[in-house]
């Protein structure tokens, strides 16, 4: 059976009774440790610093600099965990400026203990599954760059210069197309208009930035390269449709790749 994690926390308040009081209160059920508390701003950052709390538990009003000089430092440095603001003062503009700065949720005194564990544990739940959400989107994009590199390489081997329109049409459409392989069926109705509105021009326009990219390939070293990606060699110059096809068949059997998140 997985052990749970402890989750780790630091409190600041002017009041050391209350900083106790709270601290009891986290602890109480053995899946929270207070790592420390304290009364001034400055002295929270260097704990959050040192560290690394999953929750920060903060009053609005500290000594030396508040909670909000405490925020604005904290998404400064790139410090990642939750923030929850508390304050005697219940008050929509402070709310959304703490929000604004950082904070997480914002709770006004005084709070139940229960309701207090609750929303860390949500808090907490809600911050994993983003941070993995996050984590898989730079894995997939990643994967999708070094493709967008891997077609670049091999159009500049067929001769299709990068300073014309069809060498980013092509490229575009081969990623699309390894992403999603239905993006080749009705190419006039679905893959072009959707290179047109990436690029901010016409459907047409892209269909006649492919054929003459691919005719000049052909006068160049396309006719070889292309017979080296496909297997075969054409009588004549492919197709649009048959062009993009062996490419981006050619890079989806040739590496395993994810489906890009939409």
């Amino acid at each position: 059976m997985q052990e749970k994690k402890t989750m780790k926390v630091i409190l600041a308040d002017r009041d050391g009774f209350y900083l106790q009081r709270l601290k009891r209160c986290l602890e109480r059920k053995g899946d929270m440790i207070v790592l420390g508390m304290t009364d001034r701003g400055p002295a929270l950052l260097d704990m959050a610093r040192e560290q690394q709390p999953d929750v920060i538990l903060l009053d609005m009003l500290l000594s030396e600099r508040d909670g909000f000089w405490v925020l604005e430092n904290l998404k400064r440095e790139g410090i990642s965990c939750v923030c929850i603001m508390i304050s005697a003062i219940d008050s929509n503009k402070l709310v959304r400026q703490a929000i604004t700065l950082g904070a997480d949720y914002y709770m006004a005194k005084p709070i139940q203990g229960e309701l207090l564990t609750e929303r860390i544990h949500q808090l907490l739940e809600n911050e994993t599954e983003n941070r993995r959400e996050e984590k898989v989107q730079e894995a997939v994009e990643t994967v999708f760059r070094d493709l967008e590199g891997e077609v670049s390489v091999l159009l500049s081997r067929m001769g299709i210069s990068a300073s014309i329109k069809g060498y980013h049409f092509i490229r575009s459409a081969v990623v699309m197309a390894v992403e999603d392989q239905e993006a080749l069926v009705g190419i006039t109705k679905g893959l072009y208009p959707d290179i047109a509105k990436r690029y901010k021009t016409t459907a047409s326009k892209v269909e006649r930035a492919i054929r003459h990219a691919i005719e000049s390939a052909w006068k160049k070293n396309g006719a070889a390269v292309y017979f080296e990606v496909a297997g075969y060699l054409p009588s004549d110059k492919p197709t649009n449709g048959q062009f993009i096809a062996v490419l981006s068949e050619y890079f989806r059997l040739h590496e395993e790749r994810p489906k890009k998140i939409s």
